[in-house]
Order: structure tokens, then sequence, then C-alpha cells
């Protein structure tokens, strides 16, 4: 059981969604739960890391990462993960080691950077941990020349750059960038699951009003194709990865086994109720029941 019975679930600063000021009133009140709606909240975070888990990275299908993308909305943009985190008892944020795009294009002028992903997602096949294309003004490239000016921008490029980041840094850092601009990787976890078929599909982009909503105009243009994942596809890949791969995802998942506990049924047993409450009876099925079905 969880320490505090009184739990309540609320959205967090992470979250990134549009809601009405009532709403929003609603949000910050939270909701209170019963002990055992607590413990099923809880059963619901788990099963989803442990889904995430159980994902095959190296050979990913699209179907694969739009359903990776439902999941990891209620678990990070509806901060589901941290309340379920603090609700087991657990202290400060769990941590995830990703790719720091930041980090990456750091020494680079944003004036250069046409756009740059993120990923990290170990595939089997194509693969990266930084990608970028920069654009040099033509008048620049000529005054120092062409080669000269590719090889001064390729040698401040610096892939691979990995840190660990909180939950709340994780979730507001880039996971694309266009010259100043850029879209968080909550941004593309949206955007796959709400407009490419993750939990809707949607054509329509001018309607959207929150500040990123412009912003995935960019990933319309399809700059980028990873093996056969387009690059957000392929980002919301890398993003389970690093939620699926992270220690404390298995300190929570273990946590959630220790304190909030369930009986597991036999699975040729039905359990049912004459009315709707009082103790169950149950029927076993075997042999027989299955010939008397047919």
């Amino acid at each position: 059981m969880i320490r505090n019975a009184s739990a309540r679930v609320t959205h967090t600063s992470a979250s990134m969604g549009k809601a009405s000021k009532g709403k929003q009133e609603r949000k910050k009140r939270g909701v209170a739960l019963t002990q055992d709606q607590a413990n099923e909240f809880l059963r619901v975070v788990r099963d989803d890391l442990e889904f995430l888990r159980s994902l095959d990275f190296k050979k990913p299908s699209r179907a694969t990462v739009r359903i990776a993308s439902s999941i990891l909305r209620r678990l990070l943009c509806d901060g589901m993960y941290l309340n379920g985190w603090t609700m087991a008892g657990l202290a400060e944020e769990p941590k995830f080691a990703a790719v720091d795009l930041a980090a990456v294009l750091s020494k680079v002028e944003p004036r250069y950077i046409h756009y740059a992903y993120a990923g990290g997602a170990k595939t089997e096949g194509a693969h990266h941990t930084g990608y970028a294309l920069f654009v040099i003004p033509k008048a620049e490239a000529e005054a120092e020349g062409h080669e000269a000016a590719a090889k001064r921008l390729s040698g401040l490029l610096q892939p691979g750059q990995r840190r660990a980041f909180t939950l709340r840094e994780f979730c507001r850092s880039p996971a694309v960038i266009s010259g100043g601009a850029s879209v968080s990787r909550l941004g593309i976890i949206r955007y796959v699951a709400n407009k490419l078929g993750g939990v809707h599909w949607d054509s329509v982009r001018g309607e959207w009003t929150d500040p990123v909503g412009s912003r995935h105009l960019l990933l319309d243009e399809g700059h980028l194709i990873v093996g056969r994942l387009p690059a957000p596809l392929y980002e919301v890949l890398s993003i389970a990865q690093a939620v699926a791969a992270s220690e404390d995802t298995s300190r929570f998942i273990a946590r959630v086994n220790e304190v909030a506990p369930e009986k597991e049924n036999a699975p040729n047993v039905i359990r049912f109720r004459e009315g709707r409450a009082g103790s169950y009876a149950d029927m076993t099925f075997n042999a027989r029941n299955e010939d008397t079905d047919k």
C-alpha cells in the first residue's frame, strides 16, 4: 500500500495541454483518490512503462511507434509518470539518459541551423545521435570558400553528446532545432500522438493555438527519414527507449510491485458475482467445459 491513502493526481508543469480556465483550476486542485484508486493508478503507470520496455527497438514498425506515442502522452504530457513516482514515495524525480541536442549544437550559430534532430534510438539499421543540416549564406561561402566553410561548420557539430535529464528537463529539452526555434520532446510526442495517428490523425495545423503550434508546420516538411521511420517517429522511438532503459524506471516498477500488489487470477477461471456486491464465486474451465462450448 502507498503511505498516503489520500493521494492526489495533479497535472504537472511538464504538461502542455490546452485547457480552459475552469479545467486549469481543477487541475491545480487535483483529484483525491481512494487507496484502491491510487493502487490502480500506480499499476497503470507501471504497465505502460513495462509495455515500453517490451518494444523491439531494433526493428520498430511505424504502428509500434504511434502506439508508443499514445503511452508517452499519458506518462509525460499528462504527468502520470511524475504523479505515480511521487505517490509511490520515491524521492526527487526519475532521470533519463538521452542525447542533449543543445550541447550537440552549442558551438554552432543558430543562423546556420536549417534543421537538427536529437535522435538516440539504437535501431538495427540507420540511427543517429544528433543529425544536423547547416546552410551557409552564398556570399559568406564564396568569401571563405565553400569547402573551407563546410569543414569549419562540420567541425563545430558535436554528435553523441548525452547527459542525464530529470523528468521535467527531459520533457522540455529540444528534440528538434531550426534556427532560433525548437520543438521540445513533449512537442514531438504531442505531434505524433495528436496529428500522425498515435491517438488522433489530423491534417489540420492552422488551428493550433499553443506556443509550439506553428512549429509543427516545420515537422510537416519531412526533413529526414531514419531507416523506415520519418524523423518525428524516430524521435518518439528515441524518447521511448530513454524512458524504458532508465534505471529509475526499473526502480519505479519494483516499487509499485511492492506497494500495490495485485492478485493474479488463474487463466482458466471465471470469477463472478451473482449480484452487484458480495464475494466472488469461481467457475473453472477445463477440457470438459471446452467440449460443451463446442
